[in-house]
C-alpha cells in the first residue's frame, strides 16, 4: 500500500526522453503528471514530438499503483524517489524504472523465456527543449 506522497515520487520520470530498444530502433516518450493521482506517458514517431504512436497510464487509487499498456498490467512493489519496480499482474515482464542522474533514466526488464531469466535494460536520455 502507497500514500499519495509516496506515488508522487514518480515526479522522477517527468519530462521529454529519448531511447533505445532492444532491436536498436530510437523512440522518444514523455510522461507528465496531469492529476495528482495519474502518471501519463506517450510515445512518439521522431524527436519532434507531434505524432503520438503509443502511451501508458500509471494511477494511484486506494494505496495501490498500477501500470496499464494496451491489455498489460503491473503492481508497483516498490517507489522510491529515485527508482520504482512494477510486477506483472497480466504482463509478459518485470520492470523496474531507476534514474542515474537528472538526464538519464533505465527501465530494466526481467522475463523468463523458455525456462530462462532473460533481461534488458534501456537507457533514456533527457530531451533538452529548445
Amino acid at each position: 500500500m502507497f500514500s499519495i506522497d509516496e506515488f508522487a515520487q514518480l515526479q522522477f520520470l517527468v519530462g521529454r526522453w529519448r531511447g533505445e530498444s532492444a532491436d536498436g530502433k530510437v523512440f522518444y516518450e514523455e510522461y507528465d503528471h496531469p492529476e495528482p493521482n495519474v502518471f501519463q506517458s506517450h510515445r512518439y514517431a521522431d524527436e519532434s514530438f507531434v505524432e503520438r504512436t503509443d502511451g501508458s497510464t500509471i494511477s494511484f487509487k486506494d494505496g495501490e499503483v498500477t501500470s496499464q499498456w494496451g491489455d498489460f498490467t503491473w503492481r508497483a512493489s516498490i517507489i522510491g524517489r529515485d527508482s520504482a519496480v512494477f510486477e506483472p499482474v497480466n504482463a509478459p515482464s518485470r520492470f523496474e524504472w531507476r534514474r542515474v542522474d537528472e538526464s538519464t533514466l533505465e527501465a530494466h526488464q526481467r522475463w523468463t523465456a523458455e525456462g530462462k531469466e532473460q533481461q534488458h535494460t534501456i537507457r533514456l536520455n533527457r530531451v533538452i527543449a529548445i
